[in-house]
């Protein structure tokens, strides 16, 4: 996922991309040497497109940042929410647009 311009933090919330792409990132800043295994959800969601147009979608990768892990491409179109399962790693999300659009990525 080696992709140039800014790198927005996980969770961010109303954010233009606009035509091309976006990389977001979850790191984590504690290191505890009781780590505990657990399954989280990254979202993506589009909210709607920029002002002057109707449609969009966009393309989303989900990645792990060690690289080991790849999943999609997913198509999202406008108003809908991406949830895929991922595990305790550090993530990213690379999204891909040929519109301009405002979206929200987060971690539950």
């Amino acid at each position: 996922m080696a992709k140039t311009g800014p790198i927005y933090p996980i969770p961010s919330y109303n954010i233009p991309v606009a035509s091309g792409h976006a990389l977001f990132q979850k790191r984590r800043h504690v290191v505890s040497l009781d780590i505990t295994r657990e399954n989280r959800e990254v979202n993506f969601k589009i909210i709607r497109p920029l002002p002057g147009l109707s449609d969009c979608h966009s393309q989303v990768w989900i990645y792990s940042l060690d690289g080991v892990d790849t999943l999609g491409p997913y198509m999202v179109q406008c108003g809908e929410t991406l949830t895929v399962e991922i595990d305790e790693r550090e993530w990213g999300v690379l999204v891909e647009t040929e519109s301009d659009i405002l979206v929200d990525v987060w971690i539950e």
